[in-house]
């Protein structure tokens, strides 16, 4: 009906439409629910809402860290599964020189017994190190130090397992600004330990001496150089090389030196009970 008619000048009120009016609920709702799960199917297939299946729920289990023993004695926590935080990896220091871990910096009077990546027959796989010797073979090497072949920190001492024996793993940092990188050497089989986890070592620093793992094999060092975030001894014989480096090629890479650039000779000193201390490169030496 008009608003306006024109004989008689009558006027009608029509009120506003509404936006709902003659919309039918037996078909709004349907569609409304289609157009929901069209809307969910197609995100879950993009990968944008995440299924029950793809949560990571983070819990702390007793079982799985048992930092107490049966005493209720609190027990560290095993450093072969802690990932190097960044805080703690931006305290090892500047590697600027490298050295040999035994004998002289040009490793004299050692020799290479297995060298890295050699193909092992009784293990089937390849070697990972360096396995490094005193020049008279066998047992003849046994208490010898081993020195820190750059300044580094300690991130593992301990005995690892049955096989690896006593462990030491340093961590050396070496460029500057965003071209920082970390990499770590690896001293297997000691015999002793001089050294703890979190001690800032000098080149040419003793951290222990050449073992066998207790008695496993003979003595010598089995010598490491990896690209690594984590202080896990891991395996010493892999089909592939890891992440691991040559060892010997990276130290002669790595020297920083002049090959006619060598160390000071070893010096006698009296400590305060008056019995010599070896000093080289100017760190002490006090196993004898």
């Amino acid at each position: 009906m008009p608003t306006f008619h024109r004989r008689n000048g009558r006027v009608k009120y029509v009120p506003p439409r509404r936006f709902l009016e003659g919309l039918k609920f037996s078909v709004a709702v349907p569609a409304t629910l289609f157009a929901v799960l069209l809307v969910i199917v197609v995100s879950m297939s993009l990968n944008k809402v995440p299924v029950e299946e793809k949560w990571v729920i983070l819990k702390d289990y007793e079982a799985w860290r048992p930092y107490r023993n049966t005493d209720g004695l609190a027990v560290a926590p095993d450093s072969r599964f802690c990932f190097i935080r960044p805080i703690d990896a931006a305290r090892s220091p500047q590697a600027t020189r490298f050295d040999s871990p035994i004998g002289s910096e040009h490793g004299a009077l050692t020799y290479n017994a297995q060298p890295f990546m050699a193909f092992n027959r009784k293990f089937g796989s390849y070697h990972l190190a360096d396995d490094l010797n005193g020049i008279g073979g066998g047992d003849t090497d046994l208490g010898d130090s081993v020195y820190a072949v750059a300044a580094g920190r300690i991130v593992f001492a301990g005995h690892a397992s049955d096989d690896w024996g006593n462990i030491v793993i340093v961590e050396h940092a070496f460029g500057s600004g965003i071209r920082r990188r970390l990499i770590q050497t690896v001293y297997a089989h000691l015999e002793w330990i001089n050294t703890a986890v979190g001690m800032l070592v000098k080149r040419g620093e003793s951290i222990g001496t050449i073992g066998g793992a207790d008695g496993r094999y003979p003595a010598h060092l089995h010598f490491e150089l990896r690209d690594a975030y984590v202080a896990d001894p891991g395996t010493g014989y892999a089909k592939d090389k890891l992440n691991r480096r040559n060892p010997g090629k990276t130290l002669i890479e790595m020297r920083g030196a002049p090959d006619h650039l060598l160390n000071e000779s070893p010096r006698a000193h009296e400590d305060l009970d008056g019995m010599p201390v070896i000093d080289i490169g100017g760190a002490v030496d006090g196993s004898g």
